[in-house]
Formats: structure tokens, sequence, C-alpha cells
């Protein structure tokens, strides 16, 4: 393969592109785009470092595709230098349809395309978001678009779309991994995120534990398994996947702001489907719409960035208030594990539980949130009412398992938590932590009475178990 430009990287050394892969980038909006999308979030706010983009992520993941990919197709005894091409633009086009901030308002995806929709701004089928992450329809719908411009440069159009969406057939295995157990995208934000937060605890994974990784990959049929040579590697990286998650993704700050966040857009959506909303924040709220449906113009593209959300949004005095870091009136019932279990008798039930609602619409968390508030104002009695402000609850999904990474041995392959301790301890852990987070408004201590927040924590784990059975038993339409 011949290379034309390398561009200096923090977490890979040099990623290196062929001159089709740079006229692709080069003045590509849909791409360029992606250098004002923060990769995580509102993370910003607690990690003031944490300011990388889903463009560096996205070069990012093609360099680490190729990697995986020209070892798996030798390992196949199949390596053809054209279809590693076409994975490596898989890749960099994998994340194109990311809503300013990344996932933090993509719950909204429904309740925004149907706002827009009844607004007339937009005609969309709502119903092809309801079998994929939103996020991958709106990629799915932004590639099309550059199929032309794909086929210009010399590429098949159809083999960069099967590479990213199919996941079957001949090329599965390569597919996965752009997506799968054990993934380009995984890997480059976990490396990432972890050297622009600085929360490496404890741990460190690198481009040197990437390579040995690599290096002792097999393929064995149509899945990936590693040899015993490379599972302290494996243990490393599992290790800080799972301490990103508690102290970057799952922080209680993150949590919070992130969900202050959406219920901002939420009631301005809700005011704009009402007619009574900010005119300004209605019009652009038709504009992102349309690019999640993909149907926005080249200049409606460049709507869709952090700084132009920012914009907008800061006539909502509390987006500006969120922004500015104000004090929030909210507080946690718990942070970490051990207000966790200090509330919870059966943590893992809990979690069970909750699991079992899956990836949440913001309608679902919303009818979670009013029978559980249902519940609690039975419990505690007309001293202590709770409004529908007066909590927040937040469900995060995550993926630490890892019984879908499997070591080689002379009885055939076994899942790394079967061989290492250290694994298990790690799957272990992550039954016991938080799944969900409650924050109440800070006067109701004072409202309530101690006394009252302390019966409301004993009676959470019942009526939370009750709460999540009735939405389910209601179904999640």
């Amino acid at each position: 393969m011949e290379y034309k430009k390398a561009i200096r990287d923090p977490i890979h050394g040099f990623i290196k592109l062929t001159a089709e892969e740079i006229r692709l980038i080069d003045g590509e909006p849909l791409i360029q785009r992606l250098r004002y999308v923060k990769q995580l979030g509102f993370v910003y706010l607690v990690y003031p470092t944490a300011v990388h983009t889903r463009f560096d992520h996205s070069l990012g993941v093609m360099h680490v595709a190729s990697l995986i990919g020209e070892r798996v197709l030798h390992q196949m005894g199949a390596f053809d230098e054209v279809v590693l091409n076409h994975l490596r633009v898989a890749a960099l086009l994998h994340d194109l349809g990311h809503l300013p901030f990344s996932h933090s308002f993509e719950a909204l995806t429904h309740e925004l395309l149907h706002m827009a929709a009844e607004r007339g701004c937009v005609d969309v089928d709502l119903a092809q978001f309801d079998v994929a992450k939103p996020h991958e329809v709106t990629t799915r719908l932004l590639v099309e678009k550059l199929m032309s411009r794909l086929a210009e440069l010399g590429y098949d159009p159809e083999l960069v779309k099967d590479l990213l969406f199919k996941r079957s057939g001949k090329y599965r295995l390569l597919s996965n991994i752009i997506s799968g157990a054990f993934d380009a995208d995984r890997l480059d934000y976990i490396m990432r995120d972890m050297y622009f937060t600085g929360a490496a605890v404890g741990t460190s994974f690198t481009h040197i534990d990437l390579e040995r990784i690599v290096e002792n990959l097999e393929v064995s049929g149509d899945k990936i398994q590693f040899d015993e040579k490379a599972r302290v590697n494996l243990e490393g990286y599992l290790l800080t996947r799972y301490n990103l998650y508690r102290h970057v993704y799952l922080h209680h700050k993150t949590v919070l702001f992130t969900e202050v966040g959406r219920a901002i857009l939420a009631d301005n959506i809700a005011k704009c489907l009402e007619d009574k909303g900010d005119a300004v924040i209605c019009q652009y709220l038709c504009d992102l719409a349309r690019f999640v449906a993909g149907k926005a113009e080249a200049d409606e593209t460049w709507k869709v960035t952090d700084d132009y959300f920012i914009s907008v949004f800061i006539r909502d005095p509390r987006f500006r208030d969120l922004l500015a870091r104000k004090s929030l009136e909210y507080v946690p019932l718990w942070k970490r594990e051990k207000e966790f279990l200090e509330v919870f008798k059966d943590p893992v039930k809990v979690n069970t539980s909750i699991d079992h609602l899956g990836p949440l619409h913001w309608a679902l968390m919303n009818r979670l949130k009013k029978s559980l508030i249902e519940r609690l104002n039975v419990e505690l009695g007309e001293s202590c009412r709770l409004s529908y402000d007066d909590l927040i609850i937040s469900y995060v999904s995550f993926d630490p398992y890892a019984e879908d990474l499997y070591i080689t041995t002379a009885v055939g392959p076994m899942p790394i938590s079967k061989l290492s301790p250290l694994v298990e301890a790690i799957n272990e852990a992550w039954k016991r932590a938080p799944h969900l987070f409650l924050f109440v408004k800070r006067q109701i201590p004072e409202k309530c009475g101690r006394a009252a927040l302390n019966s409301l924590k004993a009676v959470l784990e019942p009526l939370l178990d009750l709460a999540v059975r009735r939405v389910l038993a209601r179904g999640h339409a």
C-alpha cells in the first residue's frame, strides 16, 4: 500500500494516508464536520482536557482497523490489498452520523424527528430508527450520499457498505473489526479517551499492548481468538475499559451534566412540538432533524457541530448555566460503589433488573421515572411528595463483559474470564457497581427530613424493581 501523507497522532504515532484517502477527507464536509464534534460530549465539564473529537477518533479507528485487518486477511490466507483499502475507508466513515456532543442527545432522536415531522420540516420513516442505534442509521443514510464520490476515487461503494453495515456473509469477519467483540472502534476510543482525560487509574493500554495483541491474533473459522502470550495485554485492555467507564463515562457529574443537557433539549423539543418554542431554536432543531434523516444540504451540515449548537442554545438560560458549570440544584443519592451498596441490599439483583430494559429511549426512561415517583409518593406520604422535576434518573448501558474474547488452549478456545482471575473479578465488580444514578433536588432533604430521605433509600430497591416490571409489562413502545 502506497502512503502519501502521515498525520502525527499522540496515540498511534503516525497515521498514514493514501492519495485516495487524502482526496476523500480533504474538502468533504461530512468528514470535516467531525473536527467540531467532541468525542465525549459533556465529559469536558468534568475532565477539562477531554476535548478531542470524532475526527481524531475516526482517523484512529481507520489506523487500528488496518492493523487488525491486515493480520486477519493473512491469517485467512486471503490477503487482498483492495479489500484492506475498503476496510480502511469503512472505518473512517463509521461515525458520520453523530449529532453535536456525540452520544449525549442520541436518546432524543425519536422525539426530535417526530417534532420535525409534525412541523413539516422533514419526511422520515421513524421505524428505521428502531432497528439500530440512531447514529448508525444516520451514518448509513449519509454514506449513501457519498456513493458517487467513493466511486470517483476508485472504491466499490457496495463493498464499503457491506463492511460497515452488513456484518454477515463473505466479509462478516472484516466487518466485525469495525464493530464487534474486539473492534477498532473500541480499541481507539479506550486508548484516546484515557490519554485525553488523564484517567489512567492503576493501568494503561498503549500501542505496544495493541501490537502485541494483534501479533497474537488468530482466525478460527469465522471467529477471532488469541494466543496465551497476549493474555496479559488483553487483561490490561479490559481493566482499562472498566476503569474508564467507572471513572469517566459513569462519573456521577458526567451523568448529571448529560442528563441536564438532555432535559433542556427535550423541553425545547416539546415546546416546538406545541408551537410554543423559541423560533430560532425550533428552526435549528428542524435542521438537526434533516441531518438525522440524511436530508441535510451541504450548508446545513456545518450546523451540526458543538459550537453551532451552543451558539443557538445559549438563548436558553438553563443551557448557559450548564456551560458555565453553575452549581446544579441536584445531589446524587449515591456516587460510588460504597454508597450504592449502602442503599441496595442486593445490588446485583437491582442491576440485573434495570439491565432488562436494554438501551433506553427518552420516552421509556420518562415512563420509568414517573412510575417510580408515583410509588415513592405512596410510601413517603403527603409531607414529602416528589414532583416530576424533583428527581433525575439515569441508566447508562455498559459492555464490560469479556466472555466474547477467547484464548487458544489445547482443549479448544476458552473465554478469557475462565482463565483469568483478574478478568473474572472485573466482571464481578461491574455486577455490583452502579448501573443507574438517582439525583434529587438539594432542598428535598430539608423538605422531607433526613429520616424521610433514609426511608426513601430503604424502599427504593423493591420500588425500583416494581417500576421496571411495570414499564416492561407495558412494552417499550
